[in-house]
């Protein structure tokens, strides 16, 4: 086994490049995009250690995974962000650093089932559930207040609710 590597060892040259550092600027989940890759990438990193992966790459991915601007959308709105973002993500990544294949698989895939982009290695699969956790998280300590989450879109919660029962039970009474 390869001697260990740190985490600020791993994400040094990602860290440090300019382009990349854009995205402190960037607003995520009610915090900065960068302040979220960070916390996705932390995780990352001890869980692909702990589950003996391919740590040094699946971190890497996890900082690249949304490495885009606000301004490379374009006029993408709502949840088609989730569908187009990995691919803005993994360009920008591939402009700026070699990439190994677990590395553009899991960057690619991190939005899985939402793009269809299948997740082939357990690093991507680790990246993937992480920064869904992750973002719920955030979403909820950060961008959401109780009041605003019950008053916006609790009628959605109910209704989805109603519909995946139904879904489930297939219409059974």
């Amino acid at each position: 086994m390869k001697n260990d590597v740190s985490f600020e060892t791993i994400s040094k040259d990602i860290l440090s490049n300019r382009k990349f550092q854009k995205i402190s600027y960037e607003k995520h989940h009610g915090i900065t995009r960068m302040d979220h890759t960070l916390r996705v990438s932390k995780y990352v990193y001890k869980i692909s250690k702990k589950l003996r992966l391919d740590y040094e790459s699946a971190t890497r991915a996890a900082l690249l995974h949304d490495f885009f601007t606000d301004e490379e959308y374009g006029n993408v709105k709502g949840l088609i962000k989730g569908v187009v973002h990995p691919d803005i993500a993994y360009i920008n990544a591939i402009g700026e650093f070699d990439l190994n294949a677990i590395e553009a698989n899991a960057i690619k895939a991190h939005m899985f089932p939402l793009n269809k982009t299948l997740p082939k290695y357990k690093e991507s699969w680790v990246l993937t559930a992480v920064d869904k956790v992750v973002a719920l998280y955030e979403c909820f300590t950060y961008k959401f207040s109780y009041v605003k989450l019950t008053s916006k879109i609790r009628a959605r919660v109910d209704f989805a609710a109603i519909f995946l029962f139904y879904i489930i039970t297939m219409g059974r009474k």
